[in-house]
């Protein structure tokens, strides 16, 4: 169950990144209107905010598949 809701949680952040990139792209490299300027940064702390959420659900997917199983510093098994 972890590693479903872990992977959600990635997708989640991954879809927000994307689609707020995607915003703020949009007006000079796609034919639109460019935003005003309080859109862009607004889009641009939900892109932030995307990429935060998108990297503690890959942490979260990645730890979730290792098993019991935990390296310390010293290299030493635990």
């Amino acid at each position: 169950m972890r590693a479903h809701l872990s992977t959600a949680v990635m997708l989640l952040g991954l879809v927000v990144t994307v689609g707020s990139g995607w915003y703020i792209a949009k007006g000079p490299f796609f034919g639109f209107a460019t935003p005003s300027l309080p859109a862009v940064l607004g889009a641009t702390g939900v892109f932030v905010f995307g990429i935060i959420v998108f990297g503690w659900g890959l942490s979260s997917r990645i730890d979730a598949g290792r098993g019991t199983e935990r390296v310390v510093p010293s290299n030493e098994k635990v």
